[in-house]
């Protein structure tokens, strides 16, 4: 992600990773892959926030009957430890959208999708 801080007016642009919220169902599946996608294991994570091991993983199970939640006070300790903002872009790229932006990504993805369709569809009539 790219942030550009406009100068006279304060202005804050996002370029915003595509796909990040088409690979996530929600902010917590999007902090589930970078806990355990990441490069560092959960126990360095766990201990740079100041948690244990179990604690942690509890804590991103999102167990109903686990009175443990991960809580905004952990986003921003795992933050903190990490230098991960993927919850934070997911969030943005989720609620901060102008319906312009919302228009051009389902532009771009229908035009993806096309050209990924083009050469199936001369397939099938070559078949047919």
């Amino acid at each position: 992600m790219t942030l550009h801080a406009l100068t006279s007016k304060s202005q804050l642009t996002l370029d915003l990773e595509p796909g990040l919220l088409e690979r996530h169902a929600s902010a917590m599946d999007c902090l589930r892959a970078s806990v355990y996608a990441g490069r560092r294991p959960l126990k360095t994570i766990a201990a740079d926030m100041d948690l244990s091991t179990s604690a942690l993983s509890r804590k991103l199970s999102q167990d109903p009957d686990d009175p443990r939640r991960f809580s905004v006070d952990d986003l921003e300790r795992f933050i903190t430890a990490t230098g991960d903002t993927s919850v934070v872009e997911y969030l943005a790229a989720k609620y901060l959208q102008s319906d312009e932006s919302r228009r051009a990504h389902a532009v771009n993805n229908a035009s993806r999708l096309l050209q990924e369709l083009a050469p199936l569809v001369a397939q099938l009539k070559a078949l047919a």
